[in-house]
């Protein structure tokens, strides 16, 4: 029984379907199939019910997902205390991330610097290309980065943090559920934000929306006015909701747009950095961060 045993079932117990659970894991279906058969043939007993759609856990099933969980945790803290007889005693691990990945990466370092507090993490929050770029060049250890295209489809990918609102006369309003090309036919404003990561924020939706060079800057009250014309669309921030609340001529337009619900994002490591052990321990607590939420699904990819 190996370690990344463990951390596949808690993936499968998670997911509850093979596919799924093997692309967390960067396995093909068929290898993950194979290896959790293994588990089971080793303790002699059921650990799922399979079937066409999904996989449950049995009552040994269950029983086991808790010994998964306190083995890794132990390895974890054995790790944590053999650590102060290793000649590295301060070293640091850098990892970048897309605004995408903003609620996903600062809990996971988090968690990882309250079990191996000798190993700094600097943080680093970059645009989708310039990340790629800096893990092949070496210059951060990892990523976490949306590399996929938000407008392939019908979706809108927009951060969860920025809002997307019109004046109550605007003609797009009048539908239902709005579609990314509608929007992207649109003149787009944004208000200035003095906060570096919501500004990165910003632009980022705006890129989404394919307007990032047609992007007009301006104060809450400026862009509010220019909406008077019943033509332009603006971003801000979810620090301005309460505004836009108070303001009866405007309209938020976010229940109105098609969103994809899953979150894909890409764990990107250079292949000599996987077998650095801090790196390798980072990679995993990111893994299970991103286990427990239903709405990301997380891809690995080596350069």
């Amino acid at each position: 029984m190996r370690l990344e045993q463990l951390e596949q079932f808690i993936a499968l117990a998670n997911h509850q379907h093979f596919r799924k659970a093997a692309e967390v894991c960067n396995l093909s279906t068929s290898a993950l199939t194979r290896s959790i058969q293994t588990l089971e043939i080793d303790l002699s007993c059921n650990l799922l019910t399979r079937s066409t759609r999904s996989v449950k856990l049995t009552a040994a099933g269950e029983v086991f997902l808790q010994y998964c969980q306190q083995a890794l945790d132990n390895h974890a803290l054995l790790q944590q205390k053999l650590r102060k007889f290793s000649n590295n005693k301060n070293e640091k691990l850098i990892i970048g991330y897309s605004p995408e990945a903003i609620g996903l990466v600062p809990q996971a370092c988090g968690k990882f610097m309250q079990q191996f507090p000798n190993i700094s993490i600097e943080m680093k929050l970059q645009d989708t290309d310039t990340l790629t770029e800096n893990v092949r060049n070496g210059q951060i250890d990892l990523a976490i980065n949306s590399p996929m295209n938000p407008n392939t489809g019908c979706f809108i990918n927009l951060p969860e943090q920025v809002v997307l609102f019109c004046h109550k006369n605007h003609p797009i309003i009048q539908n239902q559920k709005i579609h990314i090309s509608q929007l992207t036919e649109l003149p787009i404003l944004a208000t200035v934000c003095t906060n570096q990561a919501l500004s990165k924020l910003i632009n980022q939706a705006a890129s989404n929306l394919n307007k990032l060079d047609s992007l007009r800057l301006g104060t809450f009250e400026q862009i509010v006015s220019k909406l008077n014309d019943c033509k332009h669309i603006a971003l801000t921030t979810l620090d301005m909701m309460q505004k836009i609340s108070n303001d009866q001529s405007l309209v938020n337009l976010s229940s109105s747009m098609e969103r994809n619900n899953i979150l894909t994002l890409e764990l990107q490591v250079a292949k000599n950095n996987l077998s650095a052990p801090n790196v390798s321990e980072l990679l995993n607590f990111i893994t299970l961060e991103a286990n427990t939420r239903p709405e990301i699904a997380l891809a690995k990819a080596t350069f």
